[in-house]
């Protein structure tokens, strides 16, 4: 797997895919408080910054502002995902730019950790923005998305109108490793985002 660029299909290749075998029994006030915790999280956001291996590379604030984000019914959506692959990169800064690569948005469920520290989040990748992309995945991507087998695995922060999530974003032939902390800096492959909350 390559990743200098291509499809949707490639992308959904990359991600990690983090099986669980069973679920473990939460206290019913453990329910209550991640349901408390995403009742919070609902509405619609704009991205304030996305970047990746601690900062190195980000997506332009232009771009940012290309891309909606909504979270309700326990769903997070994404209507653009911005690849952070290095993109004219400075050797004197040692940064370089993201970029959309043809990917189309993506519609995650969510599972939240609130009783964790940091709190945790779960993103699990459930369809492709718009649907009509679906129909160019092959039947066994398809199995992946329908098992929500595609998961980024990740910590969360609310603060005010101020949402951050850290998460993994690729986990190829290794297992994801779910951030500690929010520098972004413990693994190349994890994304701080930092979302603003819209008014009303």
């Amino acid at each position: 797997m390559t990743r200098q660029g291509g499809s949707h299909m490639t992308l959904l290749r990359s991600l990690s895919v983090c099986l669980t075998l069973g679920f473990l029994i939460a206290s019913p006030a453990t329910l209550l408080s991640a349901d408390k915790d995403l009742g919070h999280l609902e509405g619609n956001w704009s991205l304030s910054s996305m970047t990746k291996h601690g900062g190195k590379v980000s997506i332009s604030e232009t771009l940012l502002s290309q891309t909606k984000v909504s979270i309700a019914d326990d769903e997070l959506r994404m209507d653009k995902y911005w690849q952070l692959l290095p993109k004219n990169f400075n050797p004197q800064t040692k940064t370089a730019e993201g970029y959309l690569d043809g990917d189309p948005g993506y519609r995650y469920s969510i599972v939240l950790r609130p009783e964790k520290n940091p709190k945790q989040i779960d993103l699990l990748v459930t369809g492709l923005i718009p649907q009509s992309e679906e129909a160019d995945l092959s039947s066994s991507e398809l199995d992946l998305l329908r098992k929500k087998q595609v998961r980024h695995v990740g910590i969360y922060s609310l603060d005010g109108d101020k949402l951050t999530i850290c998460f993994d974003e690729y986990s190829v032939n290794h297992k994801a490793m779910r951030p500690t902390n929010f520098s972004g800096r413990e693994s190349e492959d994890h994304v701080l985002m930092v979302l603003k909350r819209k008014p009303e």
